[in-house]
């Protein structure tokens, strides 16, 4: 984060914004349209929870327009530039898939067994 000896850090100020607006996390979530998660992730300054910068760059401009904070002096103080780029990969799995041969084996079995029952019932009453 951007080190500033003077004034409340961005987080704060964010959050005493808010309070000053009688917003309650979850009426600021649900203007934004974002998780209270991720309002109480920008106010904790916890900027890697809000994904890629270019994600946390839009929800702190919207969060700063919502409270009437100018957004550049909120990107400012926050220090944009040090939010860690998001570390996932998705999982794939790359093993073969096994087929289920078995559930196949009992019908398949049946109607087998029916045929051949059939056919020879056919067989012995054709020879009668």
């Amino acid at each position: 984060m951007n080190m500033r000896t003077s004034g409340p850090s961005p987080g704060a100020r964010l959050r005493s914004a808010r309070e000053a607006r009688g917003l309650t996390i979850e009426a600021a979530a649900e203007r934004l349209r974002l998780n209270v998660a991720l309002v109480l992730a920008m106010e904790e300054e916890r900027l890697a929870l809000l994904g890629a910068p270019v994600f946390a760059r839009g929800y702190l401009r919207n969060y700063a327009a919502l409270l009437g904070l100018p957004g550049d002096e909120v990107l400012a103080g926050f220090g944009i530039s040090e939010i860690p780029e998001p570390s996932f990969v998705p999982t794939m799995d790359l093993r073969p898939k096994i087929r289920d041969h078995a559930r196949w084996a009992w019908p398949i079995a049946a109607v087998l067994l029916a045929i051949a029952v059939v056919a020879a019932f056919w067989w012995w009453s054709a020879g009668a």
